[in-house]
């Protein structure tokens, strides 16, 4: 008798909490969902005024460097917490930036970001601020990360969205490193080209499944991964180092159309293709792939005597064992499509470059 009240007990208890705490410790995160370089924004309406709207789309919304017609950096979707309330499966979205007035205290956003952040978290952030940053993962499901803009007015956010700019970028961008990784080489690996690039280049290189040889000669490999609508290539070509002249943007130009010229055109007679920067211009970076020196060139591709162009990204990392160089260059023909994702997929495989 005394075993059967026990277990009654026990059932009563959990069914009492299958709506409470039992069932929120068992429920089960959903995983998120969402784009590439998608940002949701929860915004008061009331917040979302003109100033502060302009400043943050001129910013997330800038230009990406460089397209031949513009694409933003990020795609933006604009949400009020109604929005977001009312519709559940909203919550399950990639990443979200949740942006709240402290000084409205009646606004339910308001209340949930200083409800999510806690007054302490909060202080700290505006301890010698009118405007704080922070940011957590998994929210509302697994794969997520919402970032929390808040100051304590208008004001104050938006001269901080435009100070918080290249930070909050950077932990973006670093969250869909995980999703392109997962798009990219969730297929597998193609081992006989990263072997070939191995032996031909003495670097380290993780090409997709998908990709495949187009044009190998004794210094040189083309490969190309087709899709329905675009057609992606990478180029490879090594040569000694000898002097930190060839570390410019001037004579990585002038070495990509070297390149191009004797190994890439349409299949007219008399085409080829070179850098075109009459009406775009180039933009050139210098960083570290993997712990070596290497500098980037972005630009706009135009096939001579044919109308084919697009967006191209070229490179020359440092082999310090070596001492040679590696030219590395992706570019992408995409008439009917946007280009972005497509550049910055072909970036993901070239930053996987090791010696």
């Amino acid at each position: 008798m005394v075993r059967i009240i026990y277990i009654l007990l026990v059932g009563v208890l959990l069914s009492g909490c299958g709506e409470g705490q039992m069932g929120d410790r068992f429920r089960t995160m959903p995983t998120s969902i969402g784009k590439l370089h998608q940002i949701n924004l929860v915004v008061d309406p009331d917040l979302w005024q003109p100033e502060l709207e302009e400043t943050f789309r001129f910013y997330y919304q800038g230009a990406y460097l460089i397209l031949p017609q513009p694409e933003p950096i990020f795609d933006l979707r604009v949400f009020s917490l109604d929005d977001i309330l009312q519709e559940p499966v909203r919550r399950e979205l990639k990443v979200f930036i949740k942006m709240a007035n402290l000084s409205d205290q009646n606004s339910q956003l308001t209340q949930m970001v200083m409800s999510d952040l806690g007054q302490e978290r909060i202080n700290r952030s505006l301890e010698n601020d009118d405007f704080g940053v922070q940011i957590v993962r998994d929210k509302w499901a697994r794969d997520q990360l919402v970032v929390y803009l808040f100051g304590r007015n208008s004001a104050a956010i938006s001269e901080g969205v435009v100070r918080s700019f290249d930070q909050v970028e950077l932990r973006i961008k670093e969250f869909f490193g995980g999703m392109l990784e997962a798009e990219i080489f969730g297929g597998g690996e193609n081992r006989e080209l990263t072997q070939i690039i191995r032996s031909k280049f003495s670097a380290d290189i993780r090409i997709p499944s998908d990709w495949v040889k187009a044009v190998e000669s004794e210094d040189f490999l083309w490969i190309r991964n087709e899709k329905r609508h675009a057609s992606l290539s990478l180029l490879f070509h090594a040569l000694d180092y000898s002097t930190e002249e060839q570390l410019s943007p001037q004579y990585l130009r002038e070495l990509r159309d070297s390149i191009t010229r004797e190994h890439i055109s349409s299949g007219k007679e008399g085409t080829y293709m070179e850098v075109e920067d009459s009406f775009l211009p180039l933009f050139d970076f210098s960083y570290r792939i993997n712990g070596h020196y290497a500098i980037e060139l972005r630009g706009i591709w135009d096939m001579r005597e044919d109308f084919m162009g697009g967006p191209f990204k070229s490179f020359l990392i440092l082999n310090e064992n070596t001492n040679r160089l590696l030219f590395v260059d992706a570019f992408a023909y995409a008439p009917a499509e946007d280009k972005r994702n497509h550049m910055i997929r072909m970036n993901h495989i070239i930053q996987t470059t090791n010696f």
